[in-house]
């Protein structure tokens, strides 16, 4: 049939050797626009991270860590110990406290009675026997340990409000000064990691507390601190210096509903009006703490300055104040030292030295995380990549509307939608085959895309906690990610070409029978109405994939995906 003939033409141009090597240099090019555009809205899209260097350095006085001459021989293990487990009431819930008291004190000391320290809990401790090696040496050098357990109905990852858990742990600061061995005016506070934010509310709260030991203090506002450990992971990991630009980009952004607004707490407010003696601890292994910028800044926020400071340094010890794991024994010259210091931390204070033990380090300052711009933060960043996600669905949706329409019409029943008929070569410009296709091998490799990146982020967040590296794992599964990324480019380009083409054939094929028409070869409508609205149908479901694949790229591109390797 004539009208066939500038059709076969065309297909015959397109499939000739050099047309084709045109066509695969065009789609390079194009791929390789579409990585760079995606890599340059990367990097411009976000904040940027540049963390400040550690300026000033701290250089203890002396190597020694010990406290008023402590050791562990002649402090710990003095008396025997008895423990005991008593339920608490707080405001809505009841909680388990462990009460640690040494026995045999000699008559004088028992008569005027002892120090107690209540414990205040991490983020990463809650029962009230974490604490129980602490509990045991303290009370063995003649300090009775109250160590409640941790109220849990009111903490979630989501939500948790300092200023409650302070009027909890009052509850407890009360429970120790009824105790008939303790001297009500002799108990203070131990707080670890996430609770010494707590610390400083209760002793301001309550200025009748003698004594605050912050231990692995973040001293600076929870975002800031999770930024600061986060570089310092990733950095110890040995990830790519572009995956780094995530931090700010996770850290800095504000949830709706409220979810994590304890991020910004500050607790420098409390430290101003802090009273009591202070003694901070922290490992020099401790990656996750700014171990020296921390007490530099308690020091310059106290009234009283370094005098109501003592700082130690615990040479290779950990978070928690361990050398190795943190099912290791507690470093026993810190539980001695911290005895000494409870037992009459005005002496300690006045005998000194301020700063003692290892010198720590740190590389870079804790400071304030760089906000994400709207597009990318509050609801929005929840949002976009849930917009994304659903106008790939809605597509989807719509090409298998096209596709029922377009074979409900067809004589040849269920069995054609089931088993579409195989077209031959002329026909292949005007089906929608092609472009459906494309798009759905899009959508698929956009997909994995984003499984391979939240699988690489998951497998980079291990190694950090494990504090390991594994070039394989870093390296090898940041090149997987761009090369996932080049291959949705591809795949992108590949998707527009072939709806490119089915419009242009569809045009074509309309100014074909209108030609036909006007030249008598044919007559009466065009037949196919049904058959053309179904194909227009799918082809709108294909744009639909394509847009919304393409928003999804956007979210990978945002978190790294078309980053350089290095």
């Amino acid at each position: 049939m004539e009208l066939s003939t500038p059709r076969l033409d065309r297909v015959r141009e397109r499939f000739a050797p050099g047309t084709l090597a045109r066509s695969r240099w065009r789609l390079a090019v194009w791929t390789l626009v579409v990585v760079l555009a995606y890599a340059v809205v990367g990097v411009l899209a976000g904040p940027r991270w540049n963390p400040e260097p550690v300026s000033t350095s701290v250089q203890p006085e002396t190597e020694s860590v010990s406290v008023l001459g402590s050791t562990p021989g002649t402090v710990l293990g003095r008396y025997d110990t008895v423990s005991r487990l008593v339920d608490l009431q707080l405001d809505g819930a009841t909680t388990q406290v462990l009460i640690v008291s040494p026995l045999g004190v000699p008559e004088p000391l028992a008569d005027a009675g002892l120090p107690a320290a209540v414990f205040l809990h991490g983020a990463g401790t809650g029962l009230a026997e974490s604490f129980a090696e602490h509990a045991q040496a303290l009370a063995s050098a003649g300090v009775v340990a109250v160590v409640p357990s941790k109220r849990l109905d009111t903490y979630t990852t989501t939500h948790r409000d300092y200023v409650a858990m302070a009027a909890d742990y009052a509850r407890s600061v009360q429970l120790a000064r009824e105790l008939p061995e303790v001297d009500p005016a002799r108990v203070g506070l131990y707080a670890e990691s996430e609770g010494t934010w707590i610390a400083p509310i209760l002793a301001v709260d309550d200025p009748a507390i003698a004594f605050v030991a912050l231990v692995s203090a973040p001293v600076v506002t929870p975002r800031e601190q999770g930024a600061f450990a986060v570089d310092a992971y990733l950095r110890e990991v040995g990830v790519p210096r572009s995956f780094l630009r995530a931090i700010p980009r996770a850290t800095g952004a504000h949830l709706p509903g409220g979810i994590l607004a304890y991020a910004d707490f500050d607790v420098l407010p409390y430290l101003r009006e802090l009273t009591q003696p202070v003694f901070m601890a922290y490992g020099t292994q401790d990656a996750s703490m700014p171990t020296v910028q921390g007490p530099q800044i308690v020091a310059g926020a106290l009234p009283g300055g370094v005098e109501q400071l003592m700082v130690r340094y615990y040479a290779d010890a950990n978070h928690g104040i361990r050398i190795g794991s943190s099912t290791d024994p507690v470093v026993p010259d810190f539980l001695a030292g911290l005895a000494a210091w409870m037992i009459d931390p005005v002496a300690a204070q006045a005998a000194g030295p301020v700063v003692a033990g290892a010198t720590p380090r740190q590389v870079h300052m804790a400071s304030a995380v760089p906000q994400p711009r709207w597009y990318a933060d509050g609801e929005m960043l929840l949002r976009v990549p849930g917009i994304s996600a659903a106008v790939v669905i809605g597509g989807f949706l719509v090409v298998l509307a096209g596709a029922i329409i377009g074979r409900a019409q067809s004589s040849r029943g269920l069995r054609a939608f089931l088993v579409p008929r195989r077209r031959g070569p002329l026909e292949v410009p005007a089906s929608v085959r092609a472009p459906v296709v494309a798009a759905v091998r899009f959508s698929v490799v956009t997909l994995v895309l984003l499984v391979a990146l939240v699988a690489y982020i998951v497998a980079v967040a291990q190694l950090a906690l494990d504090y390991s590296r594994n070039g394989w794992v870093v390296w090898g599964g940041w090149a997987l990610v761009q090369l996932l990324a080049v291959a949705c480019a591809l795949c992108a380009v590949l998707t527009v070409r072939a709806l490119v083409r089915h419009a242009r054939a569809r045009q074509e094929a309309a100014e074909e029978w209108e030609a036909a028409l006007e030249a008598g070869e044919v007559t009466g409508p065009r037949p196919g109405a049904v058959a053309r609205a179904a194909s227009g149908v799918r082809e709108a479901g294909c744009w639909a994939i394509l847009l919304g694949a393409g928003g999804l790229l956007f979210v990978a591109a945002y978190w790294g995906a078309f980053s350089p390797i290095s």
